[in-house]
């Protein structure tokens, strides 16, 4: 990204935007401003704030700490440019009511474009997925032979000093469900991540940091839609293809809603519900894992291009 030969100053946006980007004599930062705006001040000072405003951007709004700026009421503060209380970035925009996607200003995250890296996981990760895939709908089926088994004896177990059978095992496969499941679990993790880094440094902004981003699969409640968030966010918001992102999301969700209920369709219906619960989680569970590979190159491949755009 770096050019030695250009002067600092406002240029067309070399990331596709319609706006202008900053240059600050050494590399393109994630200042942008409306095409043709009044003005060659730099980010960061006060005419600048004044010379950006938010409707220039680019970048769509998103829900930010529900705190308005130090010092001021929420609802009465009037529009600007205040410390980022998300560390994102230098400056955010207060739009008089919520904190926008408007960010400005230098940030440590500018220089983390590293899409080699997330490129070289995604080759090894897109495979694996289909493999946790059919490994997960297994499991499905696995377990809707042992939910009888848990409903007969759930009396026996929970009576302090009872002693049960063992459950039956599921089939001869079912011990490679969970160890497989964790190995593509933690590769998918260490992408998300690669990813979340590597759409901040190309300019994309973000409602969360790369690492809350990815923990947040893991944070429970949250989990139901912070990580969707995320991932929408390492795409621009008027890229069509964004909707392999809710199919995948709403897939994954249907299937672990499907092996939540296994047991409990068990104990109120019979082993045909059952088997029918299990059915339609084992094939949400595959049509997630195809999903989730197509979100995988649509992720890697648009940062891979913003940043032989912006080179």
């Amino acid at each position: 990204m770096a050019d030695g030969t250009r002067s600092a100053g406002w240029y067309p946006d070399p990331w596709g935007t319609d706006d202008e980007r900053y240059f600050d004599g050494s590399a393109w930062t994630r200042d942008t401003r409306a095409a043709g705006s009044v003005g060659d001040a730099a980010p960061g000072s006060a005419s600048a704030a004044q010379a950006v405003p938010p409707g220039s951007m680019s970048s769509p709004s998103v829900a930010g700490p529900d705190a308005p700026p130090e010092g001021a009421v929420a609802g009465l503060a009037p529009a600007g440019w205040h410390p980022d209380p998300w560390q994102l970035a230098t400056m955010r925009w207060w739009d008089g009511n919520a904190w926008t996607g408007h960010v400005s200003g230098p940030t440590p995250m500018t220089q983390a474009v590293d899409v080699q890296s997330e490129r070289a996981i995604a080759r090894w990760l897109q495979p694996l997925l289909l493999v946790a895939g059919v490994a997960q709908a297994f499991g499905m089926f696995a377990n809707a032979s042992q939910a009888k088994w848990f409903v007969e004896h759930w009396d026996e177990m929970v009576r302090t000093g009872t002693t049960v059978d063992t459950p039956p095992s599921g089939g001869s496969l079912s011990g490679l469900v969970l160890p497989i499941t964790i190995l593509v679990g933690v590769l998918f993790l260490v992408w998300f991540y690669r990813a979340a880094r590597s759409g901040w440094g190309a300019g994309l902004p973000a409602r969360r940091s790369p690492m809350l981003a990815t923990l947040s699969f893991i944070i429970p409640v949250v989990n139901l839609w912070w990580p969707y968030q995320s991932a929408m966010d390492m795409v621009p918001a008027d890229d069509q293809r964004r909707s392999v992102i809710q199919r995948w999301w709403a897939m994954w969700l249907l299937g672990t809603l499907c092996g939540l209920l296994i047991i409990p369709a068990q104990a109120v219906f019979d082993q045909t519900a059952t088997r029918i619960v299990a059915g339609v989680g084992a094939a949400a569970m595959l049509a997630a894992a195809f999903a989730a590979r197509a979100v995988v190159t649509l992720i890697t491949e648009t940062h891979v291009q913003r940043t032989r755009a912006a080179g």
